[in-house]
């Protein structure tokens, strides 16, 4: 009882943030499994044994005169737990996006009309798409020339619905014996991804359709 008197007592900035807000970050952190949030998550585990080590009575993360036995075990988990994400193939997926397997989105493989424009050129060039998922396309362009790592404006219209993004050109390959070129999409915001979700789907149902019907054919 005497502990939950001393937590309602935290009543300075530092104090409140500490007690409520620092795992919490450090959670989301860690979740994020991005760049921006690996040196965050590795940030509060380390300010943790600092405090831990440095530790004022009453104060987080205690909030007792003496560390008590449960707060050492903690102690020692955030040791292991730093000493964990130091390992190269656990720190990996924070860098390197290939990684994240959970993020890969399901590729449809289905014929739609596009135009783009490239970066180094004023020119809207007609095209067409094999494959594509939320990430990127497989892409036949009317380019004699390897325009890897080229920036594109992309033009997609399917059914009644039509957006328009930029792309990288990140690898030139065959897919279904047809030369073209893999491009990965750059949205701008959020808008922008919420609208491509939108076409996604009616992508897939229509993929999934045709797939049936030649299934039945």
């Amino acid at each position: 009882m005497n502990i939950i008197e001393n937590i309602t007592h935290l009543n300075s900035p530092r104090a409140v943030f500490e007690f409520w807000f620092l795992f919490p970050i450090g959670g989301l952190a860690l979740l994020g499994v991005k760049k921006w949030s690996y040196p965050i998550f590795v940030s509060v585990q380390l300010y943790s044994i600092y405090r831990h080590l440095n530790y004022e009575p009453f104060t987080w993360p205690y909030a007792t005169s003496t560390p008590q036995w449960p707060s050492l075990v903690l102690l020692a988990c955030n040791i292991a737990i730093i000493i964990y994400f130091l390992l190269p193939e656990i720190r990996k997926p924070f860098f390197n996006k290939e990684d994240r397997w959970w993020e890969h989105r399901e590729r449809y493989t289905i014929r739609i009309p596009c135009s783009y424009t490239l970066s180094s050129g004023n020119t809207l060039k007609d095209a067409e798409i094999l494959n594509i998922s939320h990430s990127g396309a497989f892409v036949t362009l009317p380019e004699s020339e390897n325009i890897c790592q080229e920036k594109l404006i992309i033009n997609i219209t399917f059914l009644n619905d039509n957006i328009c993004l930029g792309a990288k050109v990140i690898s030139a390959h065959e897919f279904d014996s047809e030369k073209g070129f893999g491009i990965a999409f750059e949205y701008e915001n959020i808008w922008e991804k919420l609208y491509m979700t939108k076409i996604m789907k009616m992508i897939a149902r229509a993929a999934k359709k045709h797939h049936k019907q030649q299934l039945a054919a």
